[in-house]
């Protein structure tokens, strides 16, 4: 990249002042799903991860082998036809996945509860996480927070989008990802790990702003069980990662982060 070009996901823009800024990309993807159409406004790029990631966090598949392939189709600007992503699975959604994918026509950070009465059934079918396992060093939640920054290249160019990262409890990255939807970048980032394969159920997330229900309900959907925010939780986070023994940490700034609930991952 020169110093010409935008980086990937960013575009040059004139100001009313005619100086140039950076801006992050915002445009449309549709995703067909055995015949359900979902739209979500990205930012362009992995757009596969995205899909992935988004399918398991929303329990519609439960590994990266259940889709038996995505084809791309691009859009159309002059006939005002966004790009398109077709998904085939190998085989028909149950009632439960089709149920899911009725309530998400938009993918958007209120996907996965419309239409739920009790926010318990969010997690309906989803197996437990394993007990105490991993076990982090404290130390290492700082440094991956560090390693989110340093990786953010499009947050640094533009200042508009978030970012996630999924890594190993030894500090391995597994995925990464930056968009400006935070579920979005969540769901590059988990889709990316499940595509090389790893162990997501001894996983951390990552994320770059608050710790909102519907990042955590991504993570304990794939069974991922330590959610770290540079930011707050909110309160139906805290219930749902206290209900299914996940540990959640918020606050996660230099040398201080707050444990709110299973701690005992967690090593000095």
């Amino acid at each position: 990249m020169t110093a010409s070009e935008p980086p990937d996901g960013a575009a040059r823009r004139q100001l009313a002042t005619g100086r140039d800024d950076l801006l992050v990309r915002e445009e449309p993807l549709l995703l067909v799903v055995h015949g359900q159409q979902l739209l979500t406004m990205r930012t362009p790029g992995r757009d596969e991860d995205l899909a992935l990631g988004f399918l398991l966090g929303e329990g519609i598949v439960a590994a990266a082998a259940d889709v038996a392939s995505m084809r791309a189709v691009p859009g159309d600007a002059d006939a005002q036809r966004a790009d398109e992503l077709q998904v085939t699975l190998r085989t028909e959604p149950d009632p439960l996945a089709r149920s899911r994918l009725a309530r998400t026509h938009e993918i958007r950070s209120s996907c996965g509860a419309c239409g739920l009465a009790d926010a318990q059934t969010i997690l309906e079918a989803t197996p437990p996480l394993l007990p105490g396992v991993p076990r982090v060093q404290s130390a290492l939640v700082h440094r991956l927070v560090d390693e989110l920054r340093a990786r953010q290249v499009l947050f640094a160019a533009t200042g508009g989008c978030h970012g996630a990262l999924v890594a190993a409890a030894d500090g391995t990255v597994l995925g990464f990802g930056e968009d400006v939807g935070r579920h979005n970048a969540l769901d590059k980032a988990i889709g990316q790990a499940a595509r090389a394969g790893a162990d997501l159920t001894r996983a951390v997330a990552i994320l770059s702003g608050r710790a909102g229900f519907d990042l955590v309900v991504k993570c304990l959907r794939v069974r991922l069980p330590v959610v770290v925010s540079v930011s707050a939780p909110s309160a139906l986070a805290f219930d749902l990662c206290q209900s299914a023994g996940a540990t959640l940490v918020g606050f996660a700034r230099g040398a201080r982060h707050e444990v709110y609930c299973g701690g005992e991952r967690l090593v000095p």
